[in-house]
């Protein structure tokens, strides 16, 4: 089972979505990071979790308000492009990038995806992801014909089952089920390998879940802490015996 770094490995100096995060989880032995994809007013793709930038920076404005040059930085970083993040990760491992919905900036109506899709195009990619919870936009980029791999995110409380009919129906080869709905239906896991869809569960904090999600063998787990993940799943004795 592959771990993923959430939004890298945050800690104190290194903030979420921060290239010091993805360096620091890569480093700690992390399989690959996920992060989170937005656009700033100028239309360009940055790494940001929320909407505004209330919670990382205490600045009360959107991403989408703000040109990408007068962005505020995050606990003394500043917010990625999506371009550095592809370029930082490399050959290192694998890269969940989750595409946020398409919004309003400054210059008007904004497709997300075409702005991701031509950041992309630009940069040698190896093994990347592109989820989403927005099925028609996820869609949209999987016929964009980029050399990465799509997925459905599933939320909370929606069941794995119509995630995994939704993402096999749009043709995807990976879902992003929560990790509530994949220990609620765990015999799915083999159902979506029989059809050739990998699972990817998130977010992953307790060893009784990570011992549930090894047993129904999920593909990989994106882990706020991946480096204390990996110290479990080298030491199996050590997690508790699921169900």
């Amino acid at each position: 089972m592959l771990l993923l770094g959430h939004r890298g490995a945050a800690d104190l100096t290194s903030p979420e979505n921060s290239l010091a995060a993805v360096d620091r989880a890569l480093r700690q032995g992390a399989d690959g990071v996920e992060v989170d994809v937005r656009l700033t007013a100028d239309g360009i793709p940055v790494i940001h979790h929320d909407p505004g930038m209330r919670r990382t920076a205490g600045d009360p404005r959107s991403v989408a308000s703000i040109a990408y040059r007068d962005l505020p930085t995050v606990g003394g970083h500043r917010v990625p492009l999506l371009a550095e993040v592809v370029d930082l990760v490399g050959t290192r491992g694998r890269l969940i990038v989750e595409l946020k919905t398409s919004h309003r900036t400054r210059g008007g109506a904004v497709n997300t995806v075409a702005a991701v899709v031509t950041a992309l195009r630009k940069h040698r990619l190896h093994d990347v992801v592109v989820s989403s919870f927005d099925r028609p936009r996820v869609l949209q980029l999987r016929l964009a014909g980029l050399p990465v791999e799509t997925a459905l995110l599933g939320r909370p409380g929606v069941p794995f089952g119509l995630v995994l009919r939704r993402g096999h129906c749009d043709g995807h080869r990976q879902v992003h089920p929560h990790v509530t709905s994949v220990l609620a239906q765990p015999e799915l896991v083999r159902v979506a390998a029989e059809v050739g869809i990998s699972v990817t569960t998130w977010t992953v904090h307790r060893r009784e879940d990570l011992a549930g999600l090894l047993q129904a063998g999920v593909d990989a787990a994106i882990c706020d802490d991946p480096r204390a993940a990996r110290d479990l799943l080298v030491q199996p004795e050590s997690l508790p015996r699921a169900g």
